[in-house]
């Protein structure tokens, strides 16, 4: 069923687009009509388009957060490199017996729970 409205709703936009051609009105109409009536007829359809959706849900995502990743991040890992930002400390790691993490010395208050953000 939902096929069928996917396909209404693609006559329905190509009606609006070719404004003179009363076609896809009428292509709407039926598959409509079709839809309400017998929807095991886009059984078929429904598969492919399922299938469709689950490959793309599986090549999409990666491939978007990796471009993201090397238009977004990589660039603001070399420039904070170039100016020599050095916030992990990575660079005092093990090169010594101190550690590296920050002593933090602070008595929590009630009104440190409160506005937290």
């Amino acid at each position: 069923m939902e096929f069928g409205q996917v396909a209404v709703l693609i006559a329905l936009l190509a009606a609006l687009y070719f404004r003179d051609d009363h076609g896809f009105l009428l292509a709407a109409l039926f598959l409509t009509l079709v839809t309400i009536v017998v929807p095991t007829v886009f059984y078929p359809f429904a598969v492919v388009w399922f299938a469709l959706a689950k490959l793309l849900a599986a090549v999409v995502p990666p491939v978007v957060l990796g471009i993201l990743f090397f238009v977004m991040v990589t660039p603001l890992g070399f420039v904070r490199r170039m100016l020599g930002r050095d916030t992990l400390r990575l660079r005092q790691f093990k090169k010594g017996r101190s550690s590296v993490m920050n002593d933090r010395d602070h008595v929590y208050t009630a009104d440190d729970l409160k506005d937290t953000f």
